[in-house]
C-alpha cells in the first residue's frame, strides 16, 4: 500500500485497477476495488488498520473496478447512474463456469473464493448524477461525473489531501484504453481535472502523478483521434482500417498483468475511435 498523502493510499501493484481509500476519524471511503479475490481479501485486512470502511465508490464499471466489490459486505455503494444500470449485467459473469475455468489458470490462488455465498454482489446502492459531496470528519470528499474512459467515469477529490482519484481518465504511463471512450468527453475531463487543486492524481493505473501528465495523456487521445481520422479520410472501411498497422500514437507498454490483452487492446482502440470519427462527421449538425 502507497501513502500517497497523510490520510490517502492507493494499492499500486494489484492485477487491475489502482484501489485507494481516504482515513476520516468517521470511518474510510474506499475508491475502487482489486479485481482479484485474493487480492480483495488483502486489501480488506489493509483497510482495517485504517478505520471501519463506510463507504465504496466505483470509478467505473469495467470489471477490474468492481469485482471485489462482493468481499466488503454492508459498506454503502456509491456510483453514478449510469453505473448503476450496467453493474448487474457485468457481475452476473463473475462466477460463471467459463470465468471459474479460466481463472484456475489465471488466478488458482482466488478460486475458492468465487461465488461465496457470504458475499453478496455489493451493487451500487446510492446513484449520483453530476456529482456527490460527502463530510467524513474533517474531510470533504467530492465524486465528481467526468465522462472519458467511460460513460459513467467518476473522479474523488479529496480537497484537503490535494488529491483527485481520477479512475481511467488517466493511465500514468502504461497503454491506455481507449475501447469504449469519447475521446472530445475524455480530453474535456482532463481539462476538469487539471482545474482542480490538486498536488497528486492517483491515476486507474499506473504509478501516482502530478497534473503536468495530462498533456501526454491529452496528446495520447489526440494522436489516436489523428491516426483514425487519416484512415478514414482514405475511404476505408471499419474492416480495411484494421487490416492496417495498429497506429503508432501510444509509447507506453500494457499494464498490471494484462499482456495477454494486448492484441484485443488494439483492435477495440482502433474500432471504437473509428466509430466515433465516423458518427460525428454523420450526425446533423445545429
Amino acid at each position: 500500500m502507497r501513502r500517497v498523502s497523510p490520510n490517502v493510499f492507493a494499492e499500486i501493484y494489484f492485477w487491475g485497477c489502482n484501489p485507494g481509500l481516504v482515513a476520516t476519524s468517521d470511518g474510510v471511503m474506499m475508491i475502487d476495488t482489486p479485481q482479484q479475490p485474493i487480492d480483495a481479501m488483502r486489501w480488506r485486512e489493509a483497510i482495517a488498520e485504517h478505520g471501519k470502511p463506510l463507504y465504496l465508490v466505483n470509478t467505473e464499471w469495467h470489471p477490474d473496478h468492481i469485482r471485489g466489490n462482493a468481499f466488503f459486505p454492508g459498506v454503502e455503494v456509491l456510483g453514478h447512474t449510469k453505473l448503476q444500470q450496467r453493474y448487474d449485467e457485468v457481475a452476473s459473469g463473475f462466477t460463471s463456469p467459463d470465468m471459474i475455468e479460466r481463472m484456475k489458470i489465471d488466478d488458482p490462488d482466488s478460486v475458492h473464493l468465487m461465488g461465496h455465498p457470504d458475499y453478496p454482489p455489493n451493487p451500487i446502492t446510492r446513484a449520483f448524477e453530476d456529482g456527490l459531496t460527502l463530510e467524513m470528519g474533517s474531510h470533504r470528499i467530492e465524486l465528481i461525473h467526468m465522462p472519458g474512459h467511460t460513460a459513467p467515469q467518476t473522479s474523488v477529490f479529496v480537497p484537503s489531501e490535494g488529491i483527485v482519484f481520477t479512475g481511467d481518465n488517466v493511465f500514468h504511463k502504461c497503454r491506455t484504453f481507449v475501447q469504449e471512450g469519447d475521446p472530445w468527453q475524455w480530453l474535456e475531463a482532463l481539462e476538469s481535472i487539471r482545474a482542480l487543486d490538486v498536488e497528486t492524481i492517483v491515476p486507474g493505473h499506473g504509478e501516482p502523478c502530478d497534473k503536468t501528465y495530462l498533456d501526454r495523456q491529452g496528446q495520447i487521445l489526440r494522436d489516436w483521434v489523428g491516426a483514425m481520422e487519416t484512415l478514414v479520410d482514405k475511404g476505408m472501411t471499419e474492416d480495411e482500417a484494421l487490416k492496417q498497422p495498429c497506429p503508432d500514437v501510444d509509447p507506453y507498454p500494457i499494464g498490471q498483468h494484462l499482456f495477454a490483452r494486448n492484441d484485443f487492446v488494439t483492435e477495440a482502440n482502433m474500432r471504437n475511435v473509428y466509430r466515433r470519427i465516423t458518427a460525428r462527421r454523420s450526425a446533423p449538425t445545429r
